[in-house]
């Protein structure tokens, strides 16, 4: 949870900043949406710094030395103003931000706690953590220039990030018996890449628990379609075991 004095950034959905004492910055209060990438960018890498020329490279590829340098004192003096905080700081030819929650931060820590409670087998403290992480994903991340090489880059890796802790949360809710959560989180890992086989083997298995074997059934046709269509592949030698043994009525 964020220190009661901590600025808190969402950058999952559209951003949204409340100073410390808790209003809101408005919209127009950033001046431009440079500096509102720029803000992205620190609190992606919440008190680490992060390389000016590495900032400049993103966010100002076109622009001469002197004249990026300039942009980026600018765009952090726009963001300060806003926040109302000296929020920024310059160390060592880099930018960090200080002082601050944010939630893309907090996702990511809680899902690592996830992979150690996975890779323990204590199955109901996944499932735990994993609600617990969807709670600060509100939404992808984007940003000003949500084309940007940068920008599809973090957003990419946050969706993988995602999508590999509901397959966790999938196999350990079917560990305890909890099928219908298991449809649930490995659903949502489906819409997140319907080419993850384990996404779509979690699927099955808890459709087949709840005794929807016709649901099951269309799940395995469903990554059959998109292996197919998208990668050229088969489903791999384990999907289809599953898959046959779901049509002999052998069970999950």
């Amino acid at each position: 949870m964020p220190h009661q004095r901590d600025i808190r950034i969402r950058v999952l959905g559209e951003l949204e900043v409340h100073r410390t004492d808790g209003s809101v910055v408005g919209w127009r209060e950033w001046r431009t949406g440079k500096s509102m990438d720029l803000l992205r960018m620190l609190a992606l890498n919440n008190g680490h710094p992060v390389r000016m020329s590495s900032v400049i490279d993103r966010l100002w590829p076109n622009v001469g030395p002197d004249r990026a340098r300039a942009s980026v004192r600018t765009a952090a003096s726009h963001i300060r103003r806003a926040i109302g905080a000296n929020c920024i700081a310059r160390q060592s030819g880099s930018l960090l931000l200080r002082g601050a929650w944010v939630d893309a931060v907090r996702f990511r820590d809680v899902v690592r706690f996830v992979h150690v409670a996975a890779q323990a087998g204590d199955h109901a403290r996944v499932v735990d953590l994993s609600r617990a992480a969807e709670r600060h994903y509100r939404g992808n991340f984007h940003a000003h220039n949500d084309d940007s090489p940068w920008a599809r880059a973090e957003r990419d890796d946050l969706l993988l990030t995602r999508r590999t802790m509901l397959c966790e949360a999938a196999a350990a809710s079917i560990a305890l018996g909890r099928h219908d959560e298991a449809v649930e989180f490995a659903g949502s890992a489906v819409l997140i890449d319907p080419t993850s086989e384990a996404a779509h083997r979690a699927l099955m298995l808890g459709y087949a628990e709840l005794g929807e074997i016709a649901s099951a059934l269309r799940a395995f046709e469903a990554c059959r379609v998109h292996l197919a269509e998208e990668l050229g592949a088969d489903p791999s030698v384990q999907t289809q075991a599953l898959h046959l043994r779901l049509l002999r009525g052998e069970g999950a």
